[in-house]
């Protein structure tokens, strides 16, 4: 995986606050459940499988340059990786409409209680900080209550390269209070620890998911 520079985060920042942004004009707060049926494979050894569970909540304001703030958590409990990863991100709103809704940012990625055992069954412990880049587009599909979505965190630093994105459709009922959005998808997790020696530490969570959020 390539190297996140210290240039390309400068530039996605620089982007993000230059950019005429169409921002949310009132205060707003999404909230979000997941259900991930995973497959992982760790150093290139597919292992069992596993029932992931995502959860979320991201805040937005009418506040100029200054971000919102995304939080997320996601457990991960195979029997060769498993770790509680938090997300938190700091994005801005380029473009939110009806056509197209596109937001950049920053995020700190932190593993907690992560347990990793490599292939001479030998388990080893982790908790470590990560950072990234984060992107989250949503097309919409004209007269339709249809989207299609697409949310990326990826980076490298320290020997540590990071990846997590998923994909997929969403479908928006609106009801008094919120937005109702029921989502299906696919995610993955494709994240090269460099916490250990050489060559350990490859782990690939992939698999598909379902999840609704509730848009205020």
């Amino acid at each position: 995986m390539k190297k996140l520079s210290l240039s390309a985060v400068a530039a996605t920042v620089a982007f993000a606050v230059a950019a005429p942004a169409q921002s949310a004009m009132v205060l707003g707060a999404k909230i979000g459940a997941e259900a991930w049926a995973a497959d992982t494979k760790v150093d290139s050894v597919r292992q069992d499988d596993d029932s992931a569970k995502s959860m979320y909540v991201a805040f937005e304001h009418f506040v100029p340059l200054v971000p919102n703030f995304k939080l997320r958590y996601t457990q991960v409990g195979a029997s060769h990786i498993s770790f509680d990863q938090v997300d938190y991100t700091a994005y801005y709103e380029i473009l939110d409409n009806d056509a197209i809704a596109f937001d950049v940012g920053f995020t700190m990625t932190k593993f907690n209680n992560g347990t990793y055992t490599n292939t001479s069954s030998v388990q080893k412990n982790f908790s470590e900080w990560a950072p990234n880049i984060y992107s989250d587009v949503t097309i919409g599909v004209p007269l339709t209550p249809i989207g299609l979505f697409g949310q990326f965190n990826f980076g490298s630093h320290d020997g540590t390269s990071t990846f997590d994105g998923e994909f997929g459709v969403k479908y928006t009922l609106n009801v008094v209070a919120a937005d109702a959005n029921f989502k299906v998808g696919y995610r993955v997790m494709d994240h090269d620890f460099g916490y250990f020696t050489d060559n350990e530490g490859e782990a690939m969570i992939d698999g598909w998911f379902a999840g609704v959020e509730l848009d205020f």
